[in-house]
């Protein structure tokens, strides 16, 4: 697998008031090309930092930050100007000029390069559909929502043919209806042009529903990073049990009863299997609690469910391990 971006035991201290803080302590972490990657923490935990060192908003105090095979303190002239036309940022506030309509924001950084008005113009027009803002290409941000206003940010970002998008908190602004389509179009441009997206975030909802990759950042360390699949599917794993919560055990299964918590994905939304299993088995099965969330590109589930034993658990386990294979879901664990 190739990676866009490798960092090597980066550390970023600040002075204040005559004291180091250490907002980034020895992290090393490698970001694969074409991911969707979260990185999630609370406020202070290091994410922005992190992230102002791959747009070369701030410089590493030690490590390295690779970006392919290029380090990033070696980028100059013609080469630094090539990065900071393929990683761009999307900013939590839109940072828009206020004064300028939704094209003339989505075409300043192509201005800024000299390019002539007609191509931008023209660039600038395509990204307005592409980011599902016809119509309001003459409107100016007083007159748009902060929903619209990200898009025109997320145009922008786009439009010197960014191959990086990074997410500075680009959600946390907007209401959770507006999150879910943002965070759609997101997911939607990732694949449509082939981009790599890094998303800062204090939203375990937000990285539930868009990440691949994950890494958890705490007092500026590294804490845990992995696969969405990988970890959903590691009982040892904090990320996991934080992506997909086990749901609520309630009281216990009655006598002769036998409970199993069941973590799956590539789950149909119209799944028949825990019925499926008591019917071929003629014992009675009963949900307790779970439900499906959408997690890692794919519908992942985690389940409490009751099945009436009758001398048969042994049976119980094989039967749900076969109808799984039948109908592709991967079971991550039974327990």
């Amino acid at each position: 697998m190739s990676h866009v971006f490798r960092l090597e035991n980066v550390s970023k201290t600040f002075s204040r008031s005559g004291e180091t803080f250490h907002a980034l302590d020895d992290v090393s972490l490698s970001i694969p090309s074409g991911s969707f990657y979260g990185i999630v923490g609370t406020s202070g935990a290091g994410k922005s930092t992190l992230l102002r060192l791959l747009n070369l908003l701030e410089k590493p105090t030690a490590g390295s930050i690779w970006f392919r095979d290029t380090a990033l303190h070696e980028l100059k002239g013609p080469a630094l100007r090539h990065y900071l036309s393929k990683v761009a940022t999307v900013f939590q506030h839109f940072n828009l000029f206020h004064g300028k309509t939704v094209l003339e924001n989505i075409e300043l950084p192509l201005a800024v390069r000299g390019v002539a008005k007609p191509i931008r113009r023209k660039k600038a027009i395509e990204l307005v559909e592409l980011v599902g803002l016809q119509g309001k290409e003459q409107a100016y941000p007083s007159q748009l929502s902060g929903g619209q206003k990200q898009r025109v940010g997320i145009a922008r970002a786009l439009v010197a043919d960014a191959e990086v998008l990074l997410c500075d908190e680009a959600t946390s602004a907007l209401d959770s209806e507006t999150t879910t389509l943002i965070l759609d179009l997101l997911l939607g441009l990732k694949k449509q042009l082939d981009l790599t997206i890094v998303l800062i975030t204090h939203s375990w909802q937000v990285v539930r529903y868009a990440a691949d990759c994950v890494t958890l950042i705490q007092g500026g360390r590294t804490v845990e990073t992995g696969d969405v699949r990988d970890l959903l599917h590691d009982a040892d794993s904090y990320l996991g049990r934080q992506l997909l919560p086990a749901p609520d055990f309630g009281n216990g299964p009655q006598t002769g009863w036998v409970r199993y918590d069941l973590l799956l994905s590539d789950v149909p939304r119209q799944s028949t299997f825990f019925s499926e299993v008591a019917r071929r088995l003629d014992v009675t099965a009963s949900v307790v609690s779970g439900g499906i969330e959408r997690l890692g590109g794919t519908d992942a589930a985690r389940f409490k469910v009751d099945f009436d034993l009758c001398g048969k658990a042994p049976s119980i386990r094989e039967a749900l391990s076969s109808i799984l294979r039948e109908k592709s879901i991967v079971l991550g664990k039974v327990a």
